[in-house]
């Protein structure tokens, strides 16, 4: 099978996403990995698409965030990580209240991303100096990556204009202009 390589508008929006966000982290003295993801992720093929996706992401970085500072509080009462086993088998445990807290809000596509934010928080921020410092850090680097990844799609070239929602209900007219 022959693949026809071609570099579209989406690539170069990804790509240009992912700078900005980068620029951006290193003007705040920080590598901003998070809100690069958050740019690759909610970068889509058109506006609409890119509008849910980013509106999607928020959603889970709420809800991983609240997870996050959640179990962040108790390890700082209560030292968790002193007993690495009890803290990961907590840490653990918890995904499952926050795949059923996406879909009691009817928001099942964002348990993977609410998932991510949580781990980034409780996992990754171990020997960090302050973690609640940690967790704002990573919820705005998201954040950064969310707002990126709409400009962007919005400002450049190539993304469909959003079909009002009149519009959006009526069928297409035929080839032949006819309504079908």
């Amino acid at each position: 099978e022959h693949y026809h390589f071609h570099i579209g508008m989406r690539m170069i929006k990804t790509m240009l996403a992912v700078l900005i966000c980068s620029m951006i982290g290193w003007l705040r003295g920080e590598m901003t990995f998070f809100s690069m993801i958050a740019a690759i992720i909610c970068m889509q093929k058109s506006t609409e698409e890119t509008l849910k996706s980013s509106f999607n992401r928020a959603v889970g970085t709420a809800i991983g965030g609240v997870f996050g500072v959640a179990v962040l509080f108790c390890e700082t009462q209560f030292h968790l990580q002193r007993w690495m086993p009890l803290y990961l088998l907590i840490v653990s445990l918890l995904i499952i209240p926050i795949i059923v807290t996406t879909l009691i809000i009817h928001k099942p596509s964002v348990s993977g991303f609410t998932s991510i934010v949580f781990l980034s928080i409780v996992i990754y921020h171990v020997d960090d100096a302050s973690p609640y410092l940690y967790a704002m850090n990573r919820l705005l680097d998201t954040i950064i990556g969310v707002i990126v990844a709409l400009i962007v799609n919005l400002a450049m070239p190539g993304a469909a204009p959003i079909k009002p929602v009149e519009n959006a209900a009526q069928p297409a007219p035929a080839e032949d202009g006819a309504p079908k």
